[in-house]
């Protein structure tokens, strides 16, 4: 459990090539070709972030996996297109002109999910949380630099926090720690 939490939370860290030499990175500066020769799982993490920092934004606190998986969808082929942009400031200009979404029958309230239900996760939902949660906290201070160091220290804490307080909201577990 505690190996798929890390994971999880360093999945939009395994693009980095290579990892050893590179400390940190800024996600600010993704290029859609950065983003298009990822591999599945780095792709779906990072985009899980980048979800989390931009609803953060919105002040908004639910995940609908059915919009989550079309924006995906819709990046993709964006990038495809347009291999030199920077993903991130597209995804801005995209959501200036978004219109608000409503949730769905698998949309998750991410403020209402406890230590013990995000403990209990697994696979892709497990994935999409946590990297989801990563970006919408660094969001709250104005991050884009991600060290996967700070990261896998946090996990680990949010992990272990986690197991003592199985009740408590993981928002609140998130914000406890993630400092």
């Amino acid at each position: 459990m505690k190996k798929t939490i890390l994971l999880a939370l360093l999945g939009a860290a395994s693009f980095c090539a290579p990892a050893q030499a590179q400390v940190t990175f800024d996600m600010a500066k993704l290029s859609c070709a950065d983003y298009n020769a990822m591999d599945p799982i780095a792709a779906q993490t990072t985009a899980a972030w980048m979800s989390g920092w931009f609803n953060q934004r919105l002040g908004n606190t639910v995940i609908n996996l059915e919009g989550y998986r079309r924006n995906v969808a819709n990046v993709g082929g964006w990038c495809v297109a347009n291999p030199s942009a920077n993903i991130m400031a597209g995804l801005q200009a995209a959501m200036d002109n978004a219109q608000t979404q409503q949730g769905g029958p698998t949309a998750i309230n991410a403020a209402q999910i406890t230590c013990g239900q995000f403990l209990k996760t697994k696979g892709e939902e497990h994935l999409l949380v946590a990297s989801w949660m990563g970006g919408w906290f660094m969001s709250t201070k104005n991050l884009t630099n991600v060290d996967p160091r700070y990261t896998r220290r946090n996990s680990e804490k949010i992990v272990a926090y986690c197991k003592g307080h199985k009740g408590e909201s993981l928002m609140a577990a998130v914000k406890e720690i993630w400092r």
